[in-house]
């Protein structure tokens, strides 16, 4: 008696085969892809956030209001809507890097405060020493202030 069998190994199957692994590797590689954009997206959220917390420093008092080295808990360089030179030097000679650091709260970025003048002379740095060569990336924010009665714009840098 003579029976029908299928027989599974034919060339359509070998066609479907590869139609299927086609569409699976496209459908990874869109997703690997949709993954990675996410994850950049969150990134430049989380670095803006702190760009924009960083720079608020140049408009807040910090607390408390006149705080020096020793006692400051919340960093804030301006007192009556202007910036204060006294607390811009303490944060320059007193504070430090690793003291402001820890109290902006920026988790594993860096940081720089800059002030120009009118003319766009440079005349405040903090740190000093600053070195962007290891820098992956770089945020920026300009803003204008008022110092000494004067009109500055105030540059605040963060990287990783």
């Amino acid at each position: 008696m003579l029976t029908n069998k299928a027989q599974v190994v034919t060339y359509d199957f070998f066609i479907a085969l590869a139609i299927f692994f086609l569409v699976m590797g496209l459908v990874m590689s869109i997703w690997y892809y949709t993954v990675i954009q996410a994850e950049e997206s969150m990134e430049k959220r989380l670095a803006y956030n702190n760009l924009l917390s960083a720079s608020q420093v140049w408009f807040k008092e910090g607390f408390p209001k006149y705080w020096d080295a020793e006692n400051v808990v919340e960093l804030g360089l301006s007192n009556d809507g202007k910036i204060n030179e006294t607390k811009i030097e303490m944060l320059k000679n007193s504070v430090g890097y690793s003291k402001a650091s820890l109290l902006l709260n920026l988790g594993n970025f860096n940081f720089c405060y800059e002030v120009y003048d009118k003319s766009g002379n440079l005349i405040f740095r903090f740190p000093q020493n600053l070195d962007l060569s290891s820098a992956r990336n770089i945020y920026k924010i300009e803003r204008i202030g008022i110092l000494n009665e004067q009109p500055v714009k105030v540059r605040t840098l963060i990287w990783n």
